[in-house]
């Protein structure tokens, strides 16, 4: 775990206000719209946001996102509350989960923008599709999925231009552990 964050240095629980934030909001975001149920789903969600901000326990997380999704399952909210809830949840995310070790995880956020615009722009054609009565334009349907999709690629790193290294290939004369088979008498 990383060095204990508090204010003023001193010492105390590692609490991260940006993901705790950012967490309470996905779970609470939808509930204007949600069943009653659903309150009781994003108590546990909300729980979960400051266990995964004080802990850094990853299936937090995960609980996070999945009781906010739960809720805006069965929210009656329209497709603008569910895109920016989409936004949200793409956020807590990328501020909830840096890589270990880092310095400045700021830094490492601003690199990230990009996600935020790529989430942002899909969020965009996904109501632009909506808003468009499909039995008129089925083409346009067509093109703009043909559109997110080269999207996609393009956005895709490859592993040569990222200097990702590739895993070598398996010697076929060891097993998975490295070691060398075992000899068969003829």
């Amino acid at each position: 775990m990383s060095p204990v964050e508090t204010r003023a240095g001193r010492p105390g629980l590692p609490v991260k206000g940006l993901p705790a934030a950012l967490g309470l909001l996905t779970v609470g975001w939808p509930l204007a719209w949600a069943p009653a149920w659903a309150y009781a789903v994003a108590g546990a969600g909300a729980a979960a946001a400051l266990v995964a901000a004080v802990t850094g326990w990853r299936r937090a997380q995960a609980i996070t996102v999945a009781a906010a999704v739960g809720s805006c399952a069965f929210s009656r909210a329209g497709s603008l509350v569910l895109a920016a809830e989409g936004l949200f949840i793409l956020g807590y995310l990328l501020a909830s989960d840096p890589p270990a070790g880092l310095s400045q995880p700021g830094r490492w956020l601003r690199h990230q923008a990009f996600l935020g615009v790529s989430g942002v722009i899909a969020s965009g054609a996904v109501l632009a599709a909506l808003a468009v009565h499909q039995a008129d334009s089925a083409w346009l349907t067509v093109a703009g999925l043909a559109a997110a999709v080269a999207a996609y690629v393009i956005a895709l790193p490859s592993l040569r231009r990222s200097g990702t290294p590739r895993l070598p290939r398996p010697d076929p004369d060891r097993d998975r552990y490295g070691l060398p088979w075992p000899r068969r008498p003829a």
